[in-house]
């Protein structure tokens, strides 16, 4: 089963809708002032990321945005992308850190406090891990659940056959 834009677009702004997005740091892109899209679409090519969605906002430089083809990122020094199409794996990055110290045998180890939370990691299916921030607490776990569609629709349809 082949993916249309259209319908991955559909798919991104129905699963906001039940998270209650956009709200005050979450922004659908075609909303936007043109001179707020005209910043970000200077940091990337919307014919290699498709139709630019949502806008992830932190209180800081930080920003995430997701399109039909890739999730887009700036961590406040440098931009990361992956293409959906990629998408393995998604985790907090903390929630990583704690189970692998747990297999470890790390004998202190300090309870993660989901409301903290604001880094998201994606594993694609090459084993590349990528980062991509947004405002702690529901934000991110929003952009998690989005991102847990998407991979959810990679394995459904198989790895090759999505957003062709």
């Amino acid at each position: 089963m082949q993916k249309t834009e259209e319908f991955i677009e559909n798919r991104i702004k129905w699963r906001a809708s039940k998270h209650d997005l956009p709200n005050k740091s979450v922004f659908l892109f075609e909303n936007l002032a043109n001179d707020k899209k005209a910043e970000y679409l200077t940091h990337f090519n919307e014919e290699d990321c498709g139709k630019i969605i949502l806008l992830f906002t932190d209180s800081k430089k930080n920003w995430t945005a997701i399109g039909t083809k890739k999730i887009i990122g700036f961590d406040g020094s440098e931009f990361n992308s992956v293409e959906l199409n990629s998408i393995k794996e998604v985790d907090s990055k903390n929630r990583k850190e704690y189970f692998e110290k747990a297999k470890a045998g790390a004998t202190k180890l300090k309870k993660i406090k989901k409301r903290n939370e604001s880094e998201l990691l994606i594993a694609e299916f090459n084993g590349k891990e990528t980062i991509f921030i947004t405002k702690k607490g529901s934000d991110l776990f929003s952009l998690w659940n989005i991102i847990m569609m998407i991979e959810q629709l990679n394995k459904k349809t198989g790895y090759n056959n999505v957003y062709n």
